[in-house]
């Protein structure tokens, strides 16, 4: 009898792979399994492309209640919910929480751990200290690959690879190679499906021995954390009702405010923003005309200003350029700032804006604050308005496996 049975999907919905598994068109294209021969105890698999076996096999591991695992559990278990409601797997163990709970994602290693080809390099000069921390740092997290780096032999790292590398060379896909993986050919989507349910067994035979050796009794967080994964991925799923037009009524509310306040902030300071427009203008004829080292090219600079070609780079003030602020602050009004950024400029962060007053009593840092809240307010409700047209409701996205304290944090929304 099998042990235990680790499971993969990949998904799509019309616009190609994805992950918003609340869609009406969100399908699984691909489910791999791997467990061990109870005999000899190699890896077996089980891989398919076909809905109809896709089904069949969910039902029979269903029917025969065998633990499943799986690295980011919640999601495999949003996937079944959304795609095969009537089938209740007999979800055991989620990898990347047992990664979390053994080292909170890479945090407790105080330094790099080399690989051979990294000491090999760092000895032929080919690699110095900061590249190899540079590439550590990507060995950080709770994703499949950095935990397989972490804590399995060489031979199952960078198991990705292969089919990136294909997407990037026959497809010219460069990044987010997780949203094309429908269009691999059947072959690598088999042996990338395969790979990841096999180190994902892999791993979690490391991390239970760990625990065993250490005495920790890991099934308590389980069960906590299975219920908050039921409860989290149907919420998600079911999403909350937007009404759309007072939404759109209100941002339009909130744009005109945000108008007003810059309107009443250029007011505020007309006589310093024209002698902020008149220094760049300046600064145009005697610095950005004379940078060309051909006269050919000093006089093509000159005659775009004189043209008026380059009116909007010296006639207008951009409100959310803390460049042009701290001009306007600093140099032509002259306050004495109290608050810097790490690089010593003046710094225009929100608790720190009240610092910009003028001698007169003039408080151009308080209608920038309220700007910037109000700019977040308006980003919010966008965000919720865009996220509200496939459904007319809004589906908010969670990390499931929480920070190391064991809160929950914002996901891909």
């Amino acid at each position: 009898m099998i042990d235990l049975i680790s499971i993969d999907y990949e998904t799509k919905d019309s616009r190609g792979a994805s992950f918003e598994y609340f869609r009406k068109d969100f399908t699984i294209f691909s489910l791999s399994c791997c467990w061990r021969d109870p005999k000899t105890k190699e890896p077996q698999f089980w891989f398919s492309t076909d809905p109809m076996r896709i089904a069949q096999k969910l039902a029979s591991m269903a029917r025969t209640q065998v633990p499943v695992i799986a690295h980011n559990l919640p999601y495999e278990l949003a996937c079944t919910k959304k795609c095969y409601p009537h089938i209740n797997l007999n979800w055991h163990a989620d990898t990347m929480r047992l990664t979390q709970l053994r080292d909170g994602g890479g945090d407790l290693f105080d330094a790099p751990v080399l690989t051979l080809e990294q000491e090999i390099a760092m000895e032929l000069g080919e690699m110095n200290e900061k590249q190899v921390k540079r590439q550590w740092a990507k060995t950080k997290g709770l994703g499949l690959e950095a935990a397989a780096f972490r804590y399995l032999s060489e031979k199952y790292q960078g198991h990705k690879k292969p089919a990136h590398d294909w997407l990037e060379e026959n497809l010219g896909i460069k990044k987010d190679h997780g949203r094309h993986l429908d269009r691999l050919p059947y072959d690598m989507l088999e042996q990338y499906n395969n790979a990841d349910t096999l180190i994902t067994l892999l791993l979690y035979e490391s991390h239970v021995e760990y625990f065993k050796s250490q005495k920790f009794d890991w099934s308590q967080d389980w069960k906590l954390f299975i219920n908050r994964a039921d409860l989290m991925t149907s919420a998600h799923i079911k999403g909350i009702k937007i009404n759309t037009e007072k939404l759109l009524d209100y941002i339009v509310e909130v744009e005109a405010e945000i108008a007003e306040m810059e309107a009443k902030f250029t007011k505020m300071f007309t006589k310093e923003i024209e002698i902020l427009k008149e220094n760049r203008l300046i600064h145009l004829w005697n610095h950005w005309t004379q940078q060309p080292k051909t006269d050919r090219g000093r006089s093509n600079r000159r005659r775009k200003l004189e043209s008026g070609e380059m009116d909007d780079e010296w006639n207008s003030f951009n409100i959310g350029s803390s460049k042009q602020l701290t001009e306007l602050f600093s140099k032509i009004l002259g306050i004495e700032h109290q608050f810097e950024t790490p690089k010593g400029s003046p710094s225009f962060k929100s608790s720190h804006l009240s610092q910009w007053i003028t001698s007169d009593g003039r408080r151009g840092g308080d209608l920038l604050l309220n700007r910037k809240k109000r700019l977040l307010v308006l980003q919010q409700c966008c965000n919720v308005y865009l996220s509200a047209q496939h459904d007319g409701r809004t589906h908010p996205s969670i990390k499931i496996s929480g920070t190391k304290s064991n809160r929950v944090a914002g996901g891909r929304d």
